[in-house]
């Protein structure tokens, strides 16, 4: 059985590109942000912020504490 994480991180593709990203806080699910840069996604358990920065060939997500 696949273990649940409190904060996981789903990246969807399709064609070998990347489309959007699920977000996963608190062990549920809270919803999916464009792969976009500056895209974010506030989780309305904990207030966290999950935030999408892209760069040149790689991009970050990162958590913003309330």
């Amino acid at each position: 059985m696949a273990q649940k994480y409190p904060v996981d991180y789903r990246v969807n593709t399709q064609n070998g590109q990347i489309l959007s990203v699920e977000v996963t806080c608190c062990q549920r699910r809270i919803g999916e942000i464009r792969f976009k840069d500056g895209q974010s996604i506030k989780c309305p358990g904990c207030a966290t912020v999950h935030l999408l920065r892209l760069q040149h060939n790689h991009f970050h997500i990162s958590q913003e504490k309330a």
